[in-house]
């Protein structure tokens, strides 16, 4: 039976560490280590893990974001498969036990993922999220490239494989999971598994306040997919780059920016200029800019199960 190690990165977040712990604690599979790793918390996350010492191991370490706190959880654990759960997540009961035996059974695999649950702060379920491009499993990476549908508290991961991809970019924040799974997927087949097995909470949009660093980092990303792979052809690379411009938009809309939102659209459109969804949003936008909007917003509440406020 195989060890695998579970590490949660925890920042002031003390009673849904908790939670994230005993959900751990709870799996049908026990061969875990559980590892968290508190990433410089003020409030008293050290002090309601004590419990639970003989448990857990708890690492403490200066504020330095969940990459560095993952990279200091790899470097710790002792299990030949590594998960990552946020401290505000939570694993259902069979989560180690099917993303374990998915990796028993298919040994040329690199990693592992599920579908999951939206909840709210409650942990009322708000929808399934199991993302059409999952369907394909094996070797992904090109379907990948042009979005992030995995859910970063689901995946489980060969611990010997990041000896040939290298541990999390500390550099970057919000695409740091898309940047690892690009690597990982650029050398390894990767597995899905159909059934939500982990509860991920819906919390207040970081990107909706830092789009033009969201912007930034996924550009960061992508030069280096483009670094590495020096035969990518220059109109698809044109296409990924075109995406973030796209992406960066619709953020935009939301938002209320149009102008900003015109702009990157325009931009979008000078890298891959017959995209009929963008010629089209752009039109949409010029004409109706409140409408569309509502539009997305409504799309937003729809997809994350949410009521409007």
């Amino acid at each position: 039976m195989k060890k695998l190690s579970i590490i949660i990165p925890a920042y002031n977040n003390a009673d849904l560490t908790v939670k994230a712990v005993e959900s751990v604690l709870n799996q049908t599979y026990k061969n875990i280590e559980i590892i968290v790793v508190d990433d410089g918390s003020t409030d008293n996350t050290r002090e309601i893990l004590q419990p639970y010492s003989k448990r857990i191991k708890y690492i403490y370490k200066k504020n330095g974001g969940a990459c560095s706190a993952r990279n200091l959880g790899i470097s710790a654990a002792n299990g030949e498969y590594i998960g990552f759960l946020d401290c505000d997540d939570i694993y259902l009961p069979r989560k180690a036990e099917r993303s374990v035996k998915f990796l028993d059974e298919h040994p040329d695999y690199g990693f592992v993922y599920t579908a999951a649950y939206y909840i709210d702060e409650n942990e009322k379920i708000l929808r399934k999220f199991s993302h059409y491009l999952s369907r394909k499993t094996g070797w992904i990476n090109k379907k990948l490239l042009l979005r992030n549908y995995i859910c970063s508290s689901t995946a489980v991961i060969r611990k010997s494989s990041f000896e040939k991809t290298g541990v999390f970019d500390e550099s970057i924040f919000t695409p740091a999971d898309w940047d690892m799974w690009l690597r990982l997927s650029e050398n390894y087949k990767v597995g899905y598994i159909n059934e939500p097995l982990t509860l991920y909470r819906i919390t207040d949009s970081y990107i909706l306040k830092n789009i033009e660093l969201f912007k930034n980092e996924e550009t960061v990303v992508f030069n280096k997919v483009f670094k590495r792979n020096p035969r990518l052809r220059k109109s698809f690379k044109n296409r990924l780059i075109s995406n973030i411009n796209f992406r960066c938009a619709k953020i935009y809309i939301l938002t209320g920016n149009f102008t900003k939102a015109k702009k990157e659209l325009v931009e979008s459109l000078t890298k891959f200029k017959l995209n009929p969804t963008t010629i089209l949003l752009l039109i949409y936008l010029i004409i109706a800019p409140k409408s569309l909007q509502a539009l997305m917003k409504k799309k937003v509440y729809y997809n994350f199960g949410l009521n409007k406020a």
